[in-house]
C-alpha cells in the first residue's frame, strides 16, 4: 500500500483532522526553535480513540508521533519526520476541579493561563509559571517538565 493511500485510509477513520499536503507539512516542520524536519502528516485528533488509532497506524508503519501542544518549545522537541499531533485545538477542555483536595483533571491541550483563571475562581492555582502561559498547553508543559520562573519556590511535579 502507497504511504498516501495509508494516510487517507488513516484520515477516514479519525475524527479529527488529518492533513499531509505540502504546506500544512511545511508549517508544522518547526516550532520556537531553530530546528527543521518536515513531518510525514499532521493531525489534530478529537479525542482518545483518535489517539489509539494513531498509536496503532505508527507501531505498524513504523513511524513516530510527535506530540505537539502551543509549539512554545525552544529545542526541537515537536519537530520531526513522524506524525505532528496537535493536542490544543480538540483536546483541550477541563474535565475536573476537585477543590477540597486541590486537583484538576484536563485534556493535554488545555492552555495553562486558562486553566489557571478558571482555578482562581477558587482560589487555586498550578505554581509553574512558563513565559509562554498564555498559549503553552499542559500536554507540552508536562512533557518538557517545564517550571517556569517560581519553580524553587513551588516545587517541580514530582515533588509531593
Amino acid at each position: 500500500m502507497e504511504k498516501n493511500e495509508s494516510l487517507d485510509i488513516l484520515a477516514s477513520s479519525l475524527k479529527g483532522d488529518l492533513k499531509y499536503d505540502s504546506t500544512t507539512r511545511a508549517i508544522y516542520s518547526t516550532d520556537a526553535s531553530m530546528y527543521r524536519e518536515e513531518p510525514l502528516a499532521f493531525v489534530y485528533p478529537a479525542d482518545d480513540s483518535d489517539i489509539r488509532q494513531l498509536i496503532e497506524y505508527a507501531h505498524n508503519h513504523k513511524t513516530g508521533l510527535i506530540m505537539r501542544g502551543g509549539g512554545t518549545s525552544l529545542a526541537g522537541q515537536v519537530v520531526g519526520s513522524g506524525i505532528v499531533v496537535d493536542i490544543s485545538r480538540y483536546m483541550n477542555n477541563i474535565l475536573e476541579i476537585n477543590i477540597e483536595e486541590h486537583w484538576v483533571r484536563i485534556q493535554p491541550g488545555v492552555i495553562l493561563e486558562e486553566m489557571n483563571k478558571k482555578l482562581a475562581e477558587y482560589g487555586l492555582f498550578f505554581g509553574p509559571e512558563t513565559s509562554t502561559a498564555n498559549r503553552c498547553t499542559m500536554g507540552g508543559m508536562l512533557g518538557n517538565n517545564a517550571c517556569g520562573l517560581h519553580s524553587l519556590k513551588f516545587g517541580s511535579f514530582n515533588s509531593q
